[in-house]
This record gives structure tokens, C-alpha cells and sequence, in this order.
């Protein structure tokens, strides 16, 4: 009889071996059995600028500034993105991370796909009065990131765009710079100032780079030019950055501003219109009228009521 003698295989075969079989059955577990995990850091904020120029083959933007962990930040953004179209891809400028955008699926796709791009704000940026915010605005570097939009569509976390109107962003390009019109009214000296509100605006990015390049509203502010009191006049309230710009180009030759009248169908504040293309801090100037923004816009339950600087605690302005 003979026997067959088997070599016994090294220890090193074998785990190699059970390497490869754990190996299959997590890929097998993983594709078919396991959720998707997804594992995405979207504000890696460290690299942010390496796409800077990633909008070099549209003409407009659309940006928002927030760097507060908002529960409707994600919804939001992706409901400007819908409703603007591919067009108008959104650049969100923030310091901070949010756990709330890295768990929104939707949201990773629309920053994968080049819809929504994210940029980090200057060191150290907070945002504890409103002249921090008009500071930022009136820099060159907010609107040279933007580069080389034509125009920029501005908004802020509570405002929202409506997806019934019939009007577009596009048929408001003609115009330099409009918002929700100030309300300015007819008699007296009573009002909030005069010109567009920035919350939700639309702006010629070169008009308003040559702004900020010939004036400075730091040094105007400080100089004692600009009043830091409160503005209750018909005149432009130049302690805020969006009136300071319209006041400036008021100034300028060929500058084509939109009456109230026209204003106020792009979007409503303190101005009232029945079917306008956006709000911003609607419930706040029109809590009597919220039935009828409801029927019209029932997004605008989207936008928060929680303003990026809190009326009535400004340090400084």
C-alpha cells in the first residue's frame, strides 16, 4: 500500500487566505446586505479654495453666508438650487462644520455634481453685529471668490424663493442691483431708510467690485461719516451695507436701479405684493398676511426666523 503524504501549507497561506475570504463576505455584506454609509466631509475647509474658479463657464451665482448649524440649511439651499436651475449654481461661505450637511444625501449629490460648491469664510469671521456683515459685503474679497459671474443673487437663511411665480432670477438681469424694496413713504420723515434690502438680492458683481474698490465703508464709519445711530428717515440708512451700495449707485452714470413698483415684484419685506418671485423675513413685517403668503409660497416655511444678527442686541451695529 502506498500513502500519500500532504505537506502541511505555512501559516502565512493560510491567513492570507482567510484575509480573501473575510475580504468577499464584507463585499458581499457591504453591497448587498449593509446600508450605505456614505463617509463625506463636505467642509474640509482646508481645501476649499483649490476649486476657486470652478464657475468659470456660467455667468451667474447665487451665494449664501451662514455659519450657524441651521436644521433648514440643506433644504434650503437645494430649494434655491431647484428652483433657479443649472444655471445658477450656489456657493455657500461658512467657518464650521455641520454635522446636519454631511447627513443630507441630497445635499452631497448637488456638491458632487458642481451645484453647490462651499468656501470658507476669513479666519476668525463672526458675525455679532451689522457691521460685521457690511463689513464682509463691502471687502473686495467676498466678490472677487465670485468671480467671474456677471451677477450675483445674495440670500440669506431666512428668505426663500417661490416656485408658483411666474417671473424668474433671469428677467431681472437688466437691473445693477435689486431687492425688497425699503419702505420710503410718501409723507414725513418716518421709514427705514431707502433702497433695496440685501437679504435676498440680485447684484451686478462688476459694479458693485468697483464699489469697493474706489470707497471704503470701514473708513467712512470710521471716519464718522456713517452714522452708526438708528435710521429712521427717507434718506439711504448707510450704516448697512445694502443701502450704502444703492447710495453709491445713485451716484454713478448709467446705473440702472428698478422703481419700487418693479422692485417689489422680485421680492417683498416691508413692500407688500401679492405674488412677488421671493421674501425675506416675511413673517416678521407681514405676521397679518401670512395666510396669503402661505397659499402663494407654502415654501417659505423653509427660511428661518432666526436672523443672522438679532435685532435690538447690536454691539456696535
Amino acid at each position: 500500500m502506498s500513502w500519500s503524504l500532504q505537506k502541511k501549507k505555512p501559516p502565512a497561506v493560510l491567513l492570507v487566505k482567510a484575509g480573501l475570504v473575510l475580504v468577499v463576505i464584507y463585499f458581499i455584506l457591504s453591497e448587498f446586505l449593509l446600508p450605505s454609509l456614505p463617509i463625506w466631509n463636505p467642509l474640509n475647509l482646508s481645501s476649499l479654495h483649490a476649486n476657486k474658479h470652478a464657475f468659470s463657464d456660467v455667468s451667474n451665482v447665487a451665494a449664501i453666508i451662514e455659519d450657524r448649524p441651521l436644521s433648514n440649511l440643506a433644504p434650503l439651499i437645494l430649494h434655491f438650487s431647484s428652483v433657479l436651475g443649472p444655471d445658477w449654481p450656489i456657493v455657500l461661505f461658512t467657518s464650521a462644520g455641520s454635522s446636519l450637511l454631511n447627513q443630507s444625501i441630497p445635499f452631497q449629490r448637488a456638491v458632487d455634481e458642481g451645484r453647490i460648491s462651499i468656501r470658507a469664510l476669513p479666519e476668525n469671521t463672526q458675525f455679532e453685529n451689522h457691521a460685521a456683515v457690511s463689513e464682509l459685503l463691502t471687502t473686495p474679497w467676498f466678490w472677487e471668490q465670485l468671480a467671474p459671474a456677471g451677477h450675483v443673487l445674495l440670500f440669506q437663511a431666512d428668505s426663500i424663493i417661490c416656485a408658483n411665480s411666474e417671473l424668474r432670477m433671469e428677467d431681472f438681469l437688466q437691473y445693477d442691483f435689486v431687492g425688497a424694496p425699503v419702505d420710503v413713504p410718501a409723507g414725513g420723515t418716518a421709514g427705514h431708510g431707502e433702497g433695496y434690502n440685501g437679504g435676498l438680492s440680485l447684484r451686478n458683481r462688476s459694479m458693485i467690485l468697483d464699489i469697493v474698490n474706489r470707497y471704503s465703508w470701514k473708513g467712512e464709519k470710521e471716519s464718522g461719516a456713517i452714522s452708526q445711530e438708528g435710521c429712521v428717515t427717507k434718506r439711504p440708512c448707510l450704516k448697512f451695507e445694502d443701502q450704502w451700495f444703492y447710495h453709491k449707485m445713485k451716484d454713478i452714470p448709467g446705473a440702472n436701479l428698478p422703481s419700487k413698483e418693479v422692485a417689489s415684484t422680485f421680492a417683498v419685506e416691508t413692500v407688500w405684493y401679492d405674488t412677488p418671485l421671493g421674501y425675506h423675513q416675511v413673517e416678521r413685517w407681514n405676521a397679518n398676511r401670512m395666510d396669503k403668503v402661505a397659499q402663494w409660497c407654502p415654501e417659505y416655511k423653509m427660511a428661518t426666523t432666526d436672523l443672522l444678527v438679532k435685532h435690538g442686541k447690536d454691539k456696535g451695529s
